[in-house]
């Protein structure tokens, strides 16, 4: 018997959490109040099956030492959670946003942590309920400080989900870090559904310029983006004219609609729908730290990260 504790059990931490106990684990969801009560009293749901048994607690130091622990915790709660965890785990590995993502399990679990890119989608609906609003890939990676072969005894305990080892996951997180800067800045913005983008060609204009950018800074840090999973290509869409990268981008617009998926509502607009603040520093402030790393200048990423930090929730507000 495996056992897992999910650290930061929201919609992605659950959906994930109901797949290690569907192979067999022990799994610990640590949650806000709401949900680990309904989870306690009736179960896990995830879209319409059956409801699934598993544990959760609201005080990480309750949730007792997992084989595994995955972190899915926003970036800004991540610190606070691994304080509070008092577990040793032998892998440990993040479903986050952001390219600095796995660096605080480096920080906290030593050769335990892996690198990850997931790709899967989910929502939280009412407490204890969660759905899986997008199948893709988890992508797993040794880091250079990572106990070899950690990243693959992951992936040996999600038998029936897509789950890729890479050799150098460095390439992937850094596609996936510019992919969420490009979109979640132009839906942070512009409160679009996430089809709208591709639709309206101010929005595709911006969201080019932002992948842009971020490409400029993969390359300075020396890696190269991946035309990995899904519709968008980066690598070819960055490589491309603007003209180019507009047919390109308006057809991902025109398929999501032809397929009804026209409420697709990204991170970060979920995070507005709340009220709640919003990833900013590691979508955002890191790409652009690391950018004045290298002296390059990144005028959209700098204005949007400046524009959303004014709008967040709980943001700086006017000054006198």
């Amino acid at each position: 018997m495996t056992s897992v504790v999910v650290l930061g059990a929201g919609a992605l931490g659950s959906v994930y959490g109901a797949w290690f106990a569907e192979a067999g684990a022990e799994v610990t969801l640590v949650a806000r109040p709401a949900h680990a009560e309904a989870v306690n009293r009736g179960g896990l749901r995830i879209d319409d099956r059956p409801p699934m048994a598993v544990r959760a607690v609201v005080d990480p130091r309750q949730a007792g030492d997992g084989d595994i622990v995955l972190v899915a915790a926003k970036a800004f709660d991540v610190d606070g959670l691994l304080a509070d965890y008092q577990g040793s785990p032998d892998a440990a590995f993040s479903v986050q946003n952001g390219v600095r993502q796995a660096e605080p399990l480096v920080a906290r679990f030593g050769s335990a942590a892996v690198g990850c890119v997931s790709l899967v989608g989910g929502t939280l609906g009412s407490p204890g309920h969660a759905h899986h609003s997008f199948d893709g890939p988890t992508l797993l990676g040794d880091l250079a400080t990572t106990a070899p072969g950690t990243a693959e005894s992951i992936a040996r305990i999600l038998p029936g989900h897509p789950v890729e080892v890479h050799d150098d996951i460095a390439p992937a997180l850094w596609s996936k870090a510019v992919l969420a800067a490009a979109a979640m800045g132009v839906v942070g913005l512009t409160r679009l559904v996430y089809h709208r983008v591709f639709l309206i060609p101010e929005a595709r204009d911006v969201f080019y310029d932002l992948a842009r950018e971020g490409a400029a800074i993969a390359s300075a840090e020396g890696v190269a983006l991946i035309d990995g999973h899904g519709p968008f290509q980066i690598r070819s869409l960055v490589a491309e004219d603007r003209a180019s990268a507009h047919r390109r981008l308006r057809a991902v617009g025109e398929r999501m609609e032809a397929a009804g998926e026209t409420d697709v509502r990204v991170s970060i607009l979920q995070s507005i729908d709340r009220n709640r603040p919003f990833e900013l520093q590691a979508v955002f402030g890191d790409l652009v730290a690391i950018a004045d790393g290298h002296g390059l200048a990144v005028p959209v990423l700098r204005t949007v990260t400046r524009l959303l930090t004014a709008a967040m929730p709980g943001g700086p507000g006017p000054t006198a």
